[in-house]
């Protein structure tokens, strides 16, 4: 089963609107007695078991509109759960992550956020480029394996580029659009519709000519289920950035990769500590990692 639900991320990678009898016939399974919902059971199936997510989108970085990421801790160190909740809660922040040690990871539209009212001290802030989202290709291997063939691999010298668009020029009936449908991009055109009060026609046009092209769409894939593994956020300094994001596919989860102005920041999924521990190590032995900063998330929240 776990080949077939592999297949079926990678489709909806590839043509994330994908319906079942597109599926279906990418499968060669049509024809009678056959039925295409079949299909929709098993993406149902697939997400219900947390191996993978509905597609995601994310905007590119444009000057008109790009996030700020902002690292900060809390000064008291009390209240920290309430803390991570009013905050989720708060529309300026795009996204949250509570890291251990009372430290806090936040996205945000707005690039001079004040968060003195809840208590945090902002200790850096960076624009956040356009992130990544890996594909794994070792699916079927065990951590420790898998990380000995990044850890083999060939780094050469070279980092991603951290490209500002030109501003975007959406109404603001598109930005609703955007709004309504990025959190799963399958979701029913009638539906983003009837919330946005605009015709599925246009909604359809908006997201083809106008939302997909300008945004990154987040796939994902974990084989033993999202809640089976361990989670590490790093803080990476690096002149190989771009082949260690290129090797990272040989994990056999999806990692997300948050390109800062100075440094790489990266959530890994895991179930060997020890081994990430002395991946990351052999790496800055080797050279190929400058300097690195470890955390654990504990909550995180859109």
């Amino acid at each position: 089963m776990m080949e077939t639900y592999y297949r079926l991320y990678l489709l909806i990678k590839k043509i994330p609107r994908i319906q079942p009898k597109a599926i279906a016939r990418e499968f060669r399974k049509t024809g009678r007695g056959r039925s295409p919902s079949t299909f929709l059971r098993h993406i149902n199936n697939m997400y219900q078991k947390e191996i993978s997510y509905p597609p995601r989108l994310t905007l590119r970085t444009f000057r008109s509109s790009y996030n700020t990421v902002y690292f900060c801790r809390k000064s008291d160190k009390q209240d920290v759960y309430p803390t991570f909740l009013d905050l989720h809660q708060n529309e300026m922040t795009t996204y949250i992550m509570l890291l251990s040690g009372c430290d806090f990871f936040i996205i945000s539209r707005e690039r001079d956020l004040d968060l003195s009212a809840y208590g945090l001290k902002i200790e850096e802030k960076s624009i956040l480029y356009t992130p990544m989202f890996t594909t794994p290709r070792n699916y079927l291997k065990e951590t420790g394996d898998a990380f000995d063939e990044f850890l083999g691999s060939e780094f050469e010298k070279g980092n991603i580029k951290r490209d500002i668009l030109e501003p975007l020029t959406w109404s603001k009936k598109q930005w609703e659009v955007y709004d309504a449908i990025k959190e799963n991009i399958r979701c029913k055109f009638s539906a983003v519709a009837h919330t946005v009060g605009i015709s599925p026609k246009t909604v359809k046009t908006y997201f083809l000519e106008k939302i997909i092209p300008n945004c990154v769409v987040a796939n994902y894939f974990f084989p033993k289920g999202y809640q089976n593994y361990q989670k590490m956020f790093l803080r990476i300094k690096s002149d190989y950035e771009t082949s260690i994001v290129g090797n990272l596919g040989k994990l056999p989860c999806t990692s997300y990769v948050y390109p800062l102005e100075n440094e790489l920041a990266v959530v890994i999924f895991h179930d060997d500590e020890p081994k990430v521990l002395e991946t990351l190590q052999k790496m800055r032995e080797m050279g190929t990692v400058n300097d690195y900063l470890i955390h654990v998330p504990i909550l995180h929240g859109y």
